[in-house]
């Protein structure tokens, strides 16, 4: 008996998406509330952002210590920074542009180290168009399609002042331009956050050198005011930026291939085996549910992890990459063994 022949591409994207979409309804029946989108939404941002006054008191009236915050503002943050990529989907307040555009402000300001929301709007839309691809460049900026050498591992830590090495490394013409232009992108509070977080590190690195040299050194009174100011600033927000940033670059820049991607099915893979946990609890879980959205754009991101099981059931069948290892060796380019033939099987 001949062997049944396997889905064309437009079919298995069709398919993947069905059972994301049917999931996804399913969901909306059994729990009708989940049909308040803009509701949720500003429910989750007012939530979010008022655990993190919580944990800012407690952090300023010696209740927690330093780490306890950091970790916890961590957490909160992953909760807004998919706010701002569902925003920027306009899958809030599309209606109504003064909350939309407020809760688009509130999200950057709470992240402080991100690039300006709604110029990444732009850049989001062609990562769409064009994922993958040297015109993306949204997952350049992020160190997609580099080998995992130390400048990637510095634009994964710091994609503002990595990024910046990267322009006067390479061959590029207009350095001073593209450079202005990045800096820019990150005005005001991205340049503010590299400011006091480089400000931190310096000041922690001279005390430790002299008392490693024994000469300690006698700071004024007005600059140990500032400084502890500082120390307050980098515990309560900007180490939980970089922690959260961090994590989310690696698992994103990871997730996505670059190279050899010319269909839908070759875009992202999914990163949910259980190593990866320390990252995704930073992230929301990106890694296992961010390959859904590529599928079906438009849905919330707390819908995506509902559909999540049904969802990797039909993408692991069509044959959607499962914790693809080879990425991390190819530089994120998609199996070239795997390009010739479609589906992609036995990488899950």
């Amino acid at each position: 008996m001949a062997a049944a022949p396997l889905p064309s591409e437009k079919e298995s994207i069709q398919a993947i998406r069905r059972a994301i979409r049917e999931s996804g309804d399913r969901w909306r029946k059994r729990l009708p509330v989940l049909a308040h989108t803009d509701l949720i939404g500003l429910l989750i941002f007012i939530g979010s952002i008022s655990g993190i006054g919580l944990v800012w008191y407690a952090y300023v009236n010696d209740t927690i210590n330093a780490l306890t915050c950091i970790l916890a503002v961590a957490v909160l943050t992953s909760l807004l920074h998919e706010l701002e990529h569902d925003l920027i989907h306009w899958q809030y307040f599309k209606n109504n542009k003064l909350l939309h555009h407020l809760m688009m402000l509130g999200v950057w300001v709470f992240r402080p180290g991100t690039i300006n929301p709604w110029i990444r709007r732009h850049l989001h839309f062609l990562h769409h168009k064009a994922s993958g691809t040297e015109k993306d460049i949204e997952e350049r900026g992020i160190g997609n399609g580099q080998a995992y050498r130390p400048l990637r591992w510095w634009i994964m830590l710091d994609p503002v002042l990595g990024n910046i090495a990267k322009i006067l490394c390479s061959d590029q013409s207009r350095k001073g331009f593209r450079v202005a232009r990045l800096l820019a992108a990150y005005f005001p509070f991205g340049l503010l956050a590299v400011l006091l977080w480089y400000l931190f590190i310096g000041y922690h690195l001279i005390n430790g050198l002299s008392y490693l040299l024994e000469a300690p050194l006698t700071w004024s009174d007005s600059t140990l005011a500032v400084l502890n100011l500082v120390n307050q600033a980098v515990v309560m927000l900007i180490a939980p930026h970089y922690l959260r940033s961090f994590c989310l670059i690696f698992i994103s820049s990871s997730m996505h291939y670059y190279g050899n991607v010319d269909s839908m099915l070759r875009q992202t893979q999914v990163l949910n085996a259980w190593y990866f946990w320390p990252f995704q609890l930073f992230c929301f879980n990106f890694g296992s549910t961010h390959g859904i959205h590529h599928f079906v754009v438009g849905e919330p991101f707390y819908i995506r992890q509902l559909t999540a099981r049904d969802a990797h059931r039909a993408m692991r069948a069509h044959g959607v990459p499962f914790n693809d290892l080879g990425t991390f060796r190819r530089r994120n380019r998609f199996p070239q063994e795997a390009s010739d033939s479609q589906p992609l099987r036995g990488l899950a």
